[in-house]
């Protein structure tokens, strides 16, 4: 019975190593799969769809030939549709139906401006050369691919999509051990079996036979009672054991060659938008838009500024320009820091404008961190910068949402906050003139605001101080671009501009106003007769409550900058 048994191990074992073989040979799958679009209209952009590039499971390697330039770049398919816009195009997309490996190629015509993709902000990736070139595009919710040479020239016209087939040697793994394993078993077993049958046929003594009575014979009964004893038992066991190893080794074996489509990526809710840009992209803009005020500093250059500044920004940084031409004592303002990213809030929307909010930092515990505010106007525009604002020490950020889920953005005149963030600076200045007298007293928290104490008291100061002079202070809202994302407790971060108005006029004629420092720069002389009326403007960032809220508006940042100085 143990040859028996050896000989079916030693069939399951064949079995089994053949399997595994034949899955790393015979039926091993190809190396990639590889979708091939000749696209025979001439056009300067050729947009691939997210259903072209998902028709195999994972990221698909785009590659094109051409002899003249050649670009490849990779955003959100809305975004790559916004920035193609009307512009004459070719679109190339799966064929529905069963045979979902064939691409076709769909001339979209129109009467859109020409421009060069090369270098915008909605890209996730971007690569170009001259002559082939190949980029591996990684799919995050819907990715959507743009091939265009100059954005004026003719595309390139032969393209292709290559997905890796990871095969798994597990299975084969598994079924080549079980079988050596097995394999081993029967010779073992097949070796027992020979020397205990050698160990039988030795010498034996034969002892006679007592006599015998005659036998009776009894007529045999078939039975249906089950056999029973030790060897039917184990012939038994045997038998059973090697079907449930087979059955459940070849249930482990992978057919080759039944991919299906991956997953498209879910986001956090079904009616909130995706964000306007994930956090590498906002990095590379922030690296961007830093190097470009950089090199404005340096040259003191406003129109290299105005490429990536705009708003309350522009108007700080360009009026500085001014002081510093004038004087080369002033220094400049800090950089953009892009070292480090703490806080990344981009908006959750598929329209423009679009806004984030990012605090950078140098990493230096000497400098405080930026609340760099940046926004677009248009798909094709870039991320320009409207608030640079200096975060105030001790200050706590609210909670707000990963920038995976992004933030939404919150209307200048909402009425669901404690206060509408357009009407913040009169408010914010109506308690800096009147200190806790003031109607908008109960809704400001300024125990901890050192930016408030500043401002008041140098306010209260030159008050008490001008004898043979009179000052009046306004406070107003300075651009009408207020920039707010929604927190996670129905509040909102709020980006305000507000413009301190000074006019200070001597009593009588006999009499003239005095100025020094950087007015005094501005003015071009140490006074005037007439009056003084001096602009100030402040980026301010608060925390505003939603109105059913206990909380309190609070002050995170504040940055406060001379803008002109002009005699009465």
């Amino acid at each position: 019975m143990r040859f028996l048994t050896a000989a079916i191990l030693f069939v399951v074992s064949a079995t089994l190593i053949l399997v595994g073989i034949a899955q790393r040979t015979v039926w091993h799958p190809p190396a990639n799969h590889v979708s091939v679009v000749s696209v025979d209209t001439k056009t300067p952009l050729i947009v691939i769809k997210s259903s072209a590039l998902r028709q195999f499971e994972g990221n698909p390697l785009v590659s094109v030939k051409t002899t003249g330039k050649s670009f490849i770049a990779s955003g959100r398919q809305a975004d790559v549709d916004a920035w193609v816009g009307s512009t004459n195009h070719v679109v190339v997309a799966a064929l529905s139906g069963s045979d979902n490996s064939k691409l076709i190629a769909t001339a979209v015509a129109g009467n859109g401006k020409l421009a060069n993709p090369a270098g915008s902000d909605l890209w996730r990736t971007e690569v170009n050369a001259v002559g082939d070139l190949k980029s591996r595009i990684k799919l995050s919710d819907k990715t959507a691919v743009l091939v265009a040479s100059d954005g004026f020239a003719d595309a390139p016209t032969q393209i292709s999509l290559t997905w890796r087939i990871v095969f798994d040697p597990t299975p084969s793994n598994v079924l080549i051990i079980v079988g050596g394993i097995m394999l081993l078993a029967a010779v073992i077993l097949n070796w027992l079996a020979w020397y205990q049958m050698r160990k039988e046929r030795g010498p034996r003594r034969r002892t006679p036979r007592a006599p015998q009575g005659p036998k009776l014979r009894r007529r045999r009964t078939r039975s249906s009672a089950p056999v029973r004893g030790r060897r039917s038992a184990r012939n038994l066991s045997v038998a059973v054991t090697g079907l449930i190893v087979a059955g459940s080794l070849t249930g482990c074996s992978v057919l080759p060659g039944s991919a299906s489509p991956s997953p498209a990526l879910s986001g956090a809710t079904s009616i909130q938008q995706p964000p306007v840009v994930t956090a590498a992209q906002l990095h590379t803009i922030v690296q961007r838009i830093a190097s470009v005020v950089a090199l404005a500093d340096a040259g003191r250059d406003s129109k290299i500024l105005a490429t990536r500044v705009s708003g309350p920004a522009f108007d700080s940084r360009k009026a500085h320009y001014i002081l510093q031409k004038a004087s080369k004592k002033v220094k400049g303002l800090p950089l953009i820091a892009s070292q480090k990213l703490s806080l990344l809030l981009p908006a959750a929307s598929n329209l423009w404008p679009r806004t984030v909010m990012v605090i950078s930092s140098t990493g230096a515990a000497d400098n405080l961190p930026q609340m760099l505010v940046l926004q677009q106007k248009t798909p094709r525009s870039q991320y320009q910068l409207w608030y640079n604002i200096g975060m105030l020490p001790g200050a706590k950020l609210p909670v707000v949402n990963t920038p995976a889920v992004g933030a939404i953005p919150v209307a200048a005149d909402s009425l669901f906050l404690k206060i509408a963030p357009n009407a913040l600076p009169t408010a914010f200045g109506d308690l800096i003139d009147n200190g806790q007298s003031s109607l908008s007293a109960p809704m400001f928290d300024v125990s901890d605001d050192e930016y408030y104490k500043q401002v008041a008291a140098s306010q209260q100061s030159q008050a008490t101080t001008l004898d043979n002079a009179t000052i009046k202070m306004k406070h107003l809202l300075g651009n009408p671009n207020v920039i707010s994302l929604s927190t996670v407790n129905s509040g909102a971060l709020v980006a305000v501009f507000m413009n301190d108005k000074y006019v200070i006029k001597p009593k009588d004629r006999t009499q003239a106003v005095a100025v020094s420092g950087n007015e005094k720069l501005l003015l071009g002389s140490a006074g005037s007769s007439t009056g003084i009326k001096s602009f100030y403007g402040s980026m301010l960032l608060f925390y505003v409550p939603a109105i059913a809220s206990k909380d309190k508006i609070i002050t995170l940042g504040a940055t406060q900058v001379l803008l002109s100085v002009k005699s009465l």
